[in-house]
Formats: structure tokens, sequence, C-alpha cells
């Protein structure tokens, strides 16, 4: 199947990346799906592994402000603003973060359903996926066994994995949906935001944060650190966070926001 044909008028908006109508912003998620869908195995595995262990940052940051603190009700919510730096470093970084790929990776196969694309789709996605909780677990033993937080900084690391557990598996499924359904909206908003993104991803990744929903990769690396303190069990972990996280995540992401995405313009391309 070909590619979506667009006039010089569009295309140079695509690549000035300014104001768009939905069917040029699918375009442009397009194209760039349709890149790292053809990179090298290594260069996927590195550039995930890397976003693993910078997405850590979100916690180290929440944790530092976080015991800076008052005892307050409105604290929690200072303090998840720091859930977004290790956001910033992804996602303008350009690592490859998996729940990004709920909608980048997507649009090529929605748009040319082929066997090969979904195969290069798991490719990238398994290939991702691993290299992303690779470094998230590693950088969650760093955390709590390195010393460089000091004791009062392992601590609230500890604190904020510890909110992240308990729930049933539905609950943390639910939550799941709904930090893949606003990273999808993230990147299908990114290529008009123009001067705005950075502003615009601080405030998604807040609302993540704030309303306590579930990222499996962030999440991952909260949760191992209570793993590597011994508060938590792995099998614990995998059945009552990280699969449900996983799940959720992808259905948010993949299924409902990449789906009605597609539906909008479908006819227009």
């Amino acid at each position: 199947m070909t590619a979506p044909t667009f006039s010089e008028e569009d295309d140079r908006k695509i690549d000035e990346r300014g104001a768009l109508g939905a069917d040029l912003v699918y375009e442009v998620i397009r194209r760039e799906g349709a890149e790292e869908l053809a990179r090298p195995l290594q260069s996927l595995a590195f550039s995930g592994f890397a976003a693993g262990l910078a997405i850590s940052v979100s916690v180290v940051a929440e944790a530092i402000i976080a015991k800076r603190l008052p005892d307050a009700e409105w604290a929690g919510l200072i303090a998840d603003f720091g859930y977004c730096f290790g956001f910033l470093i992804v996602i303008v970084g350009r690592l490859q973060l998996f729940t990004e790929h709920a909608v980048t990776a997507v649009l090529p196969v929605t748009y040319a359903p082929t066997a090969s694309n979904f195969m290069r789709l798991f490719r990238l996605w398994s290939i991702v996926l691993a290299a992303n909780v690779v470094g998230a677990i590693i950088a969650g033993g760093f955390l709590v066994g390195s010393g460089a937080l000091g004791d009062e900084g392992v601590a609230a690391v500890l604190d904020i994995g510890r909110h992240m557990t308990g729930d049933p598996f539905f609950v943390t499924f639910v939550k799941g949906v709904g930090a893949g359904f606003l990273i999808a909206a993230l990147v299908w908003m990114l290529p008009s935001a123009g001067a705005s993104q950075i502003g615009l991803i601080v405030l998604v990744t807040w609302l993540i944060a704030a309303a306590g929903f579930a990222h499996v990769v962030a999440g991952t690396a909260e949760i191992a650190a209570l793993v590597f303190a011994g508060e938590v069990t792995t099998w614990s972990v995998f059945s009552g966070f990280w699969l449900p996280a996983l799940l959720g995540n992808m259905l948010g992401g993949a299924g409902l926001f990449t789906l009605l995405a597609y539906c909008q313009v479908r006819k227009e391309i």
C-alpha cells in the first residue's frame, strides 16, 4: 500500500511542525513510526535501555522535592512535578519509551495492516519494553543500594513506590489505561505544540502522577526499589503491578487513543 499523498505545501507544514490538521498530525507520526519500525535491533535496545535509566530521574526528582516539603495536603501535588523530569529527558532526548510507541509505531500498522508490519511492531515492542525494564530495574537498585540519596532520600523513594502497591489487579489495570491514554494523547499533540512542547510534557506527565495512574516503565523503577529493599517480592510486583499496568497502558494507548485517532482521519487519508 502506498503512503498518503500530500501537496508540497502540506509537506512544508509537516517539516515546520506548524499548526496541523488531524490528517497531517497523523502523517507526521506515521512517518516517525515507520522510521522507528525500520531501526536496527541494537539501536532500539541501547536507546530503550537509556530510557529505562533516564525515567528513574522522575523518581529521584519527586523524592527530593517531597522530602523538602512540609507535611501538608497540598505537598503531594507539588512533589508530583518531579515526575516530569524523567519524561522530559526521554521525550526531548528522543529515547525509546514503550508507551510512546503505543501510538507512534502503531499508526503505520493501522494504515497498512500487513503481516510484515505486525512482525516489525512486535519486534520493536519486545525489544524496547525489555530494554526499558532492564534499565529501570538497574536504576531502582542503584537508588536503594548506592547511598547516593542518603537515608532520607531512600526513604522518600520507597514511600513513592509504596503508593504503587496494594491495589487490586483491576484497579491497577484501570490506572494503567489512564496513563496509556494520556501518554498517547501527548504524542499526538507534540507535532503541533511547537515551542510549547516542554510545557505540554510537564502538564501531561504531572497529571499522570497527580492522578496516581500507573505507568509501567516509571513504575518499574519505583517498584524495583521496594524489591531491592526487601519490602515486596518479585512475583507480587509482577502480578500486582507490572502486568496490569502493562495491559492497561497498551489498551489506553494502542487500543483506545490510537484507534480513535485513526478513525477520525481514516476517510481523509
